[in-house]
């Protein structure tokens, strides 16, 4: 009986950890924005990918979609590795066919608003320090335009 009940805890358990592991990869697709955006700033360096997993937050200017002509707070996971090279556990929330983030280039974001639901790593954001309002959004997918 004990055995039975170990059993059974161990599969809820299991099931748990998968629900758990995957509610954070997935946007809901009714609040994904699609923006055409010139990057306007890297504030530093980004830490080389493999010390640990987190995103980095950069800033944009929008130039077509929804928040045409706003800036924009856009935080990528892992930004010195092309979108498509990412094959670990954010593969599911990140994608695309961009290479490498340069200043002053347009990129074609998908962003998401639910940075806190799809991403509960470290956050190197430089701009918290003189903005604190304004929304940090994930970057699902990042292309050249």
């Amino acid at each position: 009986m004990l055995r039975a009940r170990v059993v059974g805890s161990s599969a809820i358990l299991v099931g748990l950890l998968l629900v758990a592991s995957l509610e954070h990869v997935h946007a809901d697709p009714a609040e994904v924005l699609v923006v055409s955006a010139k990057l306007v700033e890297i504030p530093s360096k980004p830490p080389p990918d493999d010390l640990y997993d987190y995103a980095y937050v950069m800033r944009y200017e929008v130039v077509g979609g929804p928040l045409d002509k706003s800036t924009i707070l856009v935080a990528h996971y892992k930004p010195l590795q092309p979108r498509s090279k990412i094959k670990d556990k954010m593969k599911a929330s990140v994608g695309g066919k961009l290479r490498s983030f340069v200043q002053g280039d347009v990129h074609k974001l998908k962003l998401s608003a639910e940075l806190k639901k799809i991403w509960k790593g470290p956050l190197i954001d430089e701009f918290s320090a003189t903005d604190r309002k304004s929304t940090r959004y994930w970057c699902l997918e990042a292309d050249p335009t």
